[in-house]
């Protein structure tokens, strides 16, 4: 859990720092979210689009993309990873051991709301597009 709470200290800091929210972990994935401005979304009766060529709209794509190599950036750089990368009975399992990420971006509509019972409610967003997004970090891995 220590490995694990290093890398989404990291992983939450980057993604804060450039405008993005985390909003879970599940397992050893993060739900990361980055939300465009009611101005950028075009709503045309049951369809649901993003203004791709609104600034706002890039500038977040953009922010959320160098989010991701500063996150790498920092993994391989920090003192903490460092330490993984030569514990010696982990090498000793895993030859070559380094921390590598996964990542799954893609644009869309989501849901947002809260999910659970009267036992336990989580935030969270559903939609294709989330799917997707959950789908191309899982092939990245």
């Amino acid at each position: 859990m220590l490995f694990t709470n290093e890398i989404a200290h990291i992983v939450h800091g980057k993604v804060d720092l450039y405008g993005g929210a985390a909003n879970k972990n599940i397992g050893d994935a993060f739900l990361l979210v980055f939300k465009f401005a009611e101005a950028d979304i075009i709503k045309d009766g049951s369809s649901v689009e993003i203004n791709a060529k609104s600034k706002h709209v890039q500038e977040v794509a953009d922010l959320s993309l160098i989010s991701f190599v500063k996150i790498d950036i920092k993994i391989n750089r920090a003192p903490k990873m460092t330490k993984y990368r030569s514990h010696e009975r982990l090498c000793e399992r895993m030859k070559n051991y380094s921390v590598k990420m996964g990542y799954g971006l893609h644009v869309g509509w989501a849901i947002e709301g809260a999910i659970g019972s009267e036992y336990k409610i989580d935030a969270s967003y559903l939609s294709p597009n989330v799917n997707m997004a959950s789908r191309l970090e899982a092939a990245t891995k």
